[in-house]
């Protein structure tokens, strides 16, 4: 269960992020012409926000992840049964107290935030019905959970590309019916948010069809027992709040709502790439958890040193490609008023070839169940971030941003992420640090071969575009083959493909 469907896993999370740049950009492109970007900011302002409110489950989600991992690997059924609806329950509770907690936003959002006149109540909906799409999320949680635990990431990303595809038809469909409304991207939101949950739930019933909707399983007890891991998890979901997701609150209080539209389509690359590390580092969670419960810690640390060089080969490319293209991208995209912006798209994603490669590292600390201190440094770094993002953005605007997190996100995951995650399991601390240097550079020489392509070929549409990065990318999956995998890894991917294509 724990390793065998790697392949299946990456394949969905691969096809589930082109599916992804495909819409998001469309997407994007779409709305700013349909809004403006100052209105258009306010959307992922409104995610960001809503990421807020999901600070309250996140880290019971994660610590019901690992425990029930755990249980359905030892086969404890009853265990299972309970962690299960204690957590589905007390989902329900809090995806309550989140729509209650959202209703202020109705009237007294441009209290907190700067909304462009006119778009006062258009703005209000769209973050309420944004928090109400994520207390959707909350709610089917533990479904995702039993997903999580079978380690079935292929069915989880099939009701992500069917929630994906459903938000551009009831975007489109809404804004073709009357005027484009901010709150038609609200509802949006909501309804893919409902279409992926229900994908979910019908997946969990195929996975664990014991595991049902059972009041009588609910346990405070258990609830207790696994906030105590996902307490320090919660402190670091706030942490990762002000690390990561600050940048446009900031960008909105510190320079006003238009530069903060402006900022959130750079963001959008960035994010992009985020969001496939996340999907694609997920799928190495599973197996730690199981080798841990076994008791195989050898095997584990082996098991984490290649998801470490894995995720950093893989990430180099795209971050490359988007850092050396940035000013092409930006063109062909939007067009040439926003080519200025491709230094700070450069600052604001190049720093993701070494910090990306570092996330399986976080499985770690929580297969051991050694989470407090990840969580405390993480808020550390989030109040650093955000004191440093706010000084720069008044020296040097949105540059200043982009330099802080970037900055503040490379010395946590160097100093701290490899050498807290040997600690934990007893080994030297170098025992992850090794190569790191080496993935970065790797992800430097692909940006700066992919500038180099952009001065050469000058792509002017997105074919041009593609074919460019086509170029750079079947020169580094050659090179990579050849030079950057060792004969071991080599043998390890034949095997593989010999045994698929047996099957």
């Amino acid at each position: 269960m724990g390793q065998g469907k790697l392949g299946a896993n990456l394949i969905s999370n691969v096809a589930f992020f082109a599916l992804n740049i495909v819409v998001s950009l469309w997407l994007v492109s779409y709305l700013v012409r349909q809004l403006g970007v100052a209105a258009y900011g306010l959307v992922p302002l409104a995610v960001t926000v809503a990421g807020y409110f999901n600070v309250i489950t996140a880290g019971l989600n994660a610590a019901v992840g690992r425990h029930l991992t755990v249980a359905m690997s030892k086969g404890d059924h009853a265990r299972a049964s309970s962690i299960f609806n204690s957590s589905l329950w007390a989902g329900a509770l809090v995806a309550v107290i989140m729509c209650l907690l959202g209703l202020p936003l109705l009237e007294h959002l441009a209290d907190v935030i700067e909304v462009p006149a006119g778009f006062e109540t258009d703005a209000g909906w769209l973050f309420f019905l944004t928090v109400g799409g994520l207390a959707v999320t909350t709610f089917g949680s533990s479904y995702q959970s039993i997903v999580y635990s079978r380690n079935r990431f292929d069915l989880q990303n099939l009701g992500n590309i069917l929630g994906l595809v459903g938000r551009v038809v009831v975007v489109v469909a809404l804004f073709q019916l009357s005027m484009p409304k901010l709150w038609h991207v609200g509802m949006s939101v909501l309804c893919a948010s409902l279409l992926t949950m229900g994908v979910v739930m019908w997946a969990s019933r195929r996975l664990a069809p014991d595991l049902k909707a059972r009041p009588s399983d609910f346990s405070w007890p258990v609830v207790k027992e696994v906030s105590s891991t996902g307490g320090w998890i919660f402190v670091a979901q706030i942490g990762t709040l002000l690390l990561v997701n600050i940048d446009l609150l900031v960008a909105n209080k510190v320079i006003g709502a238009a530069e903060a539209g402006r900022y959130a389509l750079v963001l959008q690359w960035s994010l992009l790439l985020r969001n496939f590390a996340l999907v694609i580092g997920g799928v190495f969670g599973p197996p730690m958890l199981i080798l841990f419960a076994e008791g195989k810690v050898d095997e584990l640390i082996s098991y984490a040193r290649r998801s470490v060089r894995f995720m950093g080969l893989m990430m180099a490319l795209p971050v490359g490609l988007v850092c050396g293209f940035s000013e092409s991208i930006l063109r062909i995209w939007l067009g040439a008023d926003y080519v200025p912006l491709a230094l700070v798209m450069v600052l604001a994603t190049g720093h993701l070839g070494l910090n990306l490669a570092y996330l399986p590292l976080n499985h770690v600390s929580m297969a051991t169940n050694n989470v407090k201190w990840p969580g405390v440094v993480q808020i550390i770094a989030g109040l650093v971030n955000l004191a440093a993002a706010i000084l720069l953005a008044q020296a040097w605007g949105l540059l200043g941003i982009a330099v802080a997190g970037g900055a503040v996100l490379l010395v946590r995951n160097t100093l701290f992420t490899p050498i807290y995650a040997a600690k934990v399991l007893h080994r030297p601390a170098l025992t992850f640090v090794r190569g790191a240097l080496f993935l970065f550079l790797v992800s430097v020489a692909v940006g700066l071969a992919s500038w180099g392509v952009s001065r050469f070929l000058a792509p002017q549409h997105w074919g041009s575009l593609a074919a460019s990065g086509a170029l750079v990318s079947v020169v580094y999956a050659v090179m990579a083959w050849f030079f950057l995998l060792s004969t071991t890894e080599r043998a390890g991917v034949v095997d593989k493909i010999r045994r698929k294509l047996k099957r």
